[in-house]
């Protein structure tokens, strides 16, 4: 196996089409089709086949991409760690985010990043908690923040932030019901949530069945957005994470709603890292500004990032 051969194969993977993959790696598309035509001979297996214009792996290829994702990050790591060995606070950090933090806790960390630290690249990726974990653990990220603690052998979790689920509704909407609100009386409310099976309406849903309460859900979206929006326009309430709905209570378009003997509910934002990872400048300066904003336990972080 040649590394441009794992580089190409996971292109083609990500891209799902030897034409894109070709483009993104400025290769013409025979050459791709002979790369990945060299690395199943090398392997003596078939990793992908096609179906019409889209290609699929077989299962020889869904094992090999995820070592190929590991080899080919490593690989950039290593070339990165030797150019910038004698050059703190220069580099390229990879950070994974869910949506709801890349909007709300990152905002605040790169900014004090880029005063700090000018001459480091980040690079963003967003998607949901699982893409986040498949990242970290095949190194295609440095690190993600997450809205869940993690539990996985080769993970470490940290916390940084409880995040407390509230009661929204519009104000008009709002100004019709008692306060607090009794707890028997969010069975009889029409409820704008989040579809299933996000893990964000599991953990509402969960919670609020452990009280003996099942919403009357009459609309589901799966953005902070769209469920934002519908409750603004008084189309029925919604449990949402506080800090998504901090900006709409400040400004008199959202109003939280007390609720008698509700338990209390909050989801706790996380930084999730690899247990083994190459030490690397850029990262321990994203780190530093984390710790700036929040309290990290560095005992907790891994070997590798301690040095």
């Amino acid at each position: 196996m040649q590394l441009n051969q794992l580089r190409t194969f996971t292109r083609v993977v990500e891209t799902g089409s030897l034409t894109r993959a070709a483009l993104q790696l400025a290769l013409t598309q025979p050459a791709v089709t002979k790369q990945l035509a060299g690395l199943e001979q090398d392997l003596g297996v078939k990793l992908v086949w096609r179906r019409g214009r889209r290609l699929h792996l077989t299962p020889a290829g869904e094992l090999l991409y995820g070592y190929a994702r590991r080899i080919t990050s490593l690989a950039d790591q290593a070339v990165e760690a030797v150019a910038n060995l004698d050059r703190p606070g220069h580099g390229t950090v990879r950070l994974g985010a869910v949506s709801m933090v890349s909007t709300t806790v990152l905002p605040r960390v790169l900014a004090h990043f880029g005063r700090h630290y000018p001459s480091v690249q980040v690079h963003v990726e967003t998607g949901d908690v699982q893409d986040n974990v498949d990242r970290v653990l095949s190194h295609g990220v440095d690190l993600a923040v997450v809205t869940v603690p993690i539990v996985h052998p080769r993970i470490v979790s940290l916390p940084l932030a409880q995040d407390e689920v509230v009661l929204v509704a519009a104000p008009a909407t709002a100004a019709r019901w008692p306060k607090p609100l009794p707890l028997a009386r969010l069975a009889d409310l029409a409820f704008v949530s989040y579809q299933t099976p996000s893990r964000f309406r599991s953990f509402v849903d969960g919670m609020l069945e452990r009280q003996g309460i099942l919403l009357r859900v009459m609309m589901e979206f799966n953005t902070h957005e769209g469920v934002r929006s519908m409750v603004r326009l008084g189309l029925g309430a919604a449990f949402m994470p506080r800090s998504v709905v901090e900006e709409d209570v400040r400004g008199g378009t959202l109003a939280v709603i007390p609720v008698a003997d509700l338990a209390p509910m909050s989801r706790v934002t996380s930084l999730i890292l690899p247990v083994e990872g190459h030490p690397n400048p850029a990262l321990a300066a994203l780190l530093d500004s984390f710790g700036r904003l929040f309290v990290l336990a560095a005992e907790a972080l891994p070997a590798w990032v301690r040095g």
